[in-house]
């Protein structure tokens, strides 16, 4: 074999190895993507969380609603007023 194609082995030998190094630093328990993951459940859970802050919120104004409809519709009705 000559030089030049043993220097061109050698080359596509050491991409390799960089790309191997990659996807074992991205795979690996630490890695880029188990970062990845885990920070997509957190946002997933952050978002659930506000989700719930906002569907309480929402049902304690639809009480309050309800509340104060009632009210009028024992004013208008009379239905509240002793006789």
């Amino acid at each position: 074999m000559s030089e030049e194609r043993l220097t061109q082995i050698e080359q596509k030998l050491i991409l390799l190895e960089q790309r191997l190094k990659t996807l074992e630093i991205d795979i690996e328990p630490e890695g880029r993507i188990s970062e990845g993951f885990e920070y997509l459940a957190n946002d997933i859970e952050s978002f659930r969380d506000e989700t719930r802050k906002r569907l309480a919120k929402l049902e304690h104004g639809q009480s309050q609603i309800k509340a104060t409809l009632d009210i009028i519709m024992r004013h208008v009705t009379g239905m509240g007023q002793q006789l």
